[in-house]
């Protein structure tokens, strides 16, 4: 269990997106099912009163993942959190991202909603780029709970040595993930491709002390080997139990092959035991990850504040990294400047 809850966890590192193999947790009373497009969809209602917030999972949970951060907000809002076709007890639908993007706009049309403010993290800051770029007029804000996340697949995919390829095959529900990760590669957010494109719509971002995520030289698969080319990354960590297990996977070997014996694909489990021991093909995937994707992320990440111009305000946390689940580990951290743009958008 351990080893599935890190592997769901470890998606803020480099962007990387999981299907689901939901943590249980008990569902709140407030569960609702509404017809969107044809889908019977799960979202859960928190009340409130004022400008709409919809709350978006990524892709390893699904809406229970709000039920904590939810009524914090809704003093001066009505707050949502849908569950979106395709994952936990809403209907099967499309993955690819201008689908579920149009998904969130059914689920508002669903609703009777004119205007909402989406709020999400790590792979669903597609989404909200696209509803943005897409919708302008039914956005009446974003808010990028992982900052700059604006995550892509091509560029993993040439990898050589297919580090990221095999770290999917090492996740839960592989499979699905397969169909997830194909459907979502193909998305490409407007402002990569015209440089002159502007988002008209406010929106918040997330981010460290340094202005970004912190993170985006993490590399999934040499964490989870407890790579020494991790070290500075795992180590801007904060305290937490997630932080305590990198460390022994880095720190012991037998536990370290423990867990690796425990991922089920035979072909990655074969390719994870040869890159624990083997320091040259652990060189050439961080080579790679350096060299092609952290300049594409850094580059991509610059290119969405330029889009967003004087629109995007960022909030930028006393931490050396963001891990875009702050809404529910630290909320303090993030309530206070979130609901201040939520009063900003209103207009009091």
């Amino acid at each position: 269990m351990r080893l599935t809850v890190f592997l769901l966890l470890l998606s803020s590192f480099g962007n990387l997106l999981f299907a689901q193999e939901q943590l249980k947790q008990e569902s709140p009373s407030s569960d609702h099912f509404i017809n969107v497009e044809g889908i019977r969809v799960h979202y859960l209602d928190f009340g409130g009163t004022g400008l709409p917030v919809i709350l978006v999972h990524s892709e390893a949970w699904d809406a229970s993942t709000y039920q904590d951060f939810g009524p914090m907000l809704t003093d001066q809002n009505r707050v949502f959190a849908i569950t979106r076709p395709g994952y936990g007890r809403s209907g099967p639908g499309q993955f690819d991202v201008p689908s579920q993007g149009d998904y969130l706009i059914g689920f508002t049309n669903a609703l009777g909603l004119d205007r909402a403010v989406f709020i999400g993290n790590a792979s669903v800051s597609s989404e909200l780029t696209y509803l943005a770029e897409n919708y302008p007029d039914r956005v009446a804000g974003i808010v990028y709970l992982s900052g700059f996340s604006v995550p892509w697949m091509d560029m993993y995919s040439k990898d050589p040595n297919r580090a990221f390829e095999m770290f999917l095959q090492a996740s839960p529900g592989n499979n699905d993930k397969k169909i997830i990760t194909q459907a979502r590669s193909k998305y490409r957010p407007l402002f990569l491709e015209k440089d002159s494109l502007s988002i008209d719509v406010p929106a918040l971002a997330i981010v460290s002390k340094s202005g970004r995520i912190g993170n985006e030289k993490g590399v999934g698969a040499l964490v989870l080997v407890g790579s020494p080319l991790m070290e500075d990354v795992r180590g801007a960590m904060p305290d937490s139990p997630v932080r305590k297990y990198l460390d022994q996977l880095a720190s012991d070997p037998a536990f370290r092959d423990t867990e690796i014996r425990k991922i089920q694909d035979s072909t990655a489990r074969e390719y994870f035991a040869r890159l624990a021991v083997d320091k040259n093909l652990q060189k050439e995937v961080f080579d790679f990850h350096i060299n092609r994707v952290y300049p594409a992320t850094i580059e991509a990440q610059d290119e969405l504040k330029k889009a967003y111009g004087k629109n995007l305000k960022l909030v930028r946390l006393d931490v050396p990294q963001i891990i875009g689940y702050e809404y529910r580990d630290n909320p303090e951290l993030i309530v206070e400047p979130i609901k201040g743009f939520l009063l900003q958008l209103s207009g009091e």
